[in-house]
């Protein structure tokens, strides 16, 4: 018997899954071992139908996990472990510490794993960082027509990164570029 402070729990009403995965379709798709895959679908609990002998995963669920996980398509270029142990003369235990550390993004092909370029030259100090540009307030104003108070309401909306340099607050000019963008049509 519940009283008047407690009120029944309302079951979430759900939706049947409709649109299934293959095994082999998320081995190719995503280019994981199929030990990998059960082991990711165990720990993230994904709905799974047992039909006629083959395993159908929820596309829902496997597209939005290994979406969050997706490599970032501006990275081009990449070593493998091999080519870091060879021009960096470390073994196999120091690269993986140092991408570990350093948090050097990285793509799996079947087994083998391959590290962004671009990251590791910065991290070991070959290469220099790309300086992010800014706007400062005034320049953003002309620039888009707004005014000081509906630009600072943007880039609170928007979260857009800024910095601030001796009086002065910049606003980054990629993020504001984007965020003002006259709007396209894809035909």
């Amino acid at each position: 018997m519940l009283d008047d402070n407690h009120e029944k729990r309302k079951r979430k009403s759900s939706q049947p899954i409709t649109e299934f995965y293959t095994t082999s379709e998320i081995l190719q798709k995503y280019g994981i071992s199929e030990s990998g895959l059960y082991k990711i679908a165990k720990s993230e609990t994904f709905p799974k139908v047992f039909q006629r002998g083959k395993s159908y995963w929820s596309k829902k669920h496997i597209d939005s996990y290994f979406g969050k996980k997706a490599v970032d398509a501006s990275i081009t270029e990449w070593y493998s472990v091999a080519a870091m142990k060879e021009k960096f003369n470390m073994t196999t235990t120091a690269v993986y510490t140092f991408v570990s550390n350093f948090k050097i993004p990285k793509k799996r092909i079947k087994k083998e794993v391959l590290y962004s370029r671009r990251h590791v030259d910065i991290a070991k100090g070959i290469a220099e960082p790309d300086t992010p540009q800014y706007y400062t307030i005034k320049e953003a104003m002309a620039k888009f027509h707004v005014t000081r108070d509906q630009l600072y309401h943007y880039a609170k909306t928007y979260n857009i990164p800024k910095v601030q340099e001796g009086k002065y607050v910049k606003l980054s000019k990629k993020e504001l570029d984007e965020l003002f963008a006259p709007p396209t049509i894809k035909g």
